[in-house]
């Protein structure tokens, strides 16, 4: 099975825990709202058991989305310079580099501009 870059189950791991806190906090939501439409003859066991339910899905699948994904492993520093792949070295022509700018640009004006929608 192949999975395609903008597919979100190519990482089940992850897909899961997001799955898991989602029904959790459904769960939660499903159970309050029955709560409130049942009202005095609500049972409140069952509405108790299906909040606590959801709210440990919900803390078992952020705990483990976390421990899994590592987000604060991977933090961005904005304040470090990283390589984006533009080469740094200039060779001294600037007579050269104006010409390839100037040809890049004539080379951009004669494309069609194509109107959105």
């Amino acid at each position: 099975m192949t999975t395609q870059p903008g597919n979100p189950t190519r990482e089940p791991i992850p897909f899961g825990l997001a799955l898991a806190a989602g029904g959790g906090l459904t769960l939660m939501i499903v159970a309050l709202g029955i709560g409130v439409v049942q009202g005095v003859s609500a049972d409140t066991n069952l509405i108790g058991l299906a909040f606590v339910g959801g709210l440990l899905l919900l803390i078992a699948g952020i705990i483990g989305w976390f421990s899994v994904v590592r987000p604060f492993a991977n933090f961005d520093d904005i304040n470090e310079p990283h390589y984006h792949g533009h080469h740094d070295d200039h060779h001294g022509d600037d007579a050269a580099d104006v010409t390839e700018h100037a040809d890049h640009d004539a080379a951009h004006a004669a494309q069609p501009v194509l109107p959105h929608g």
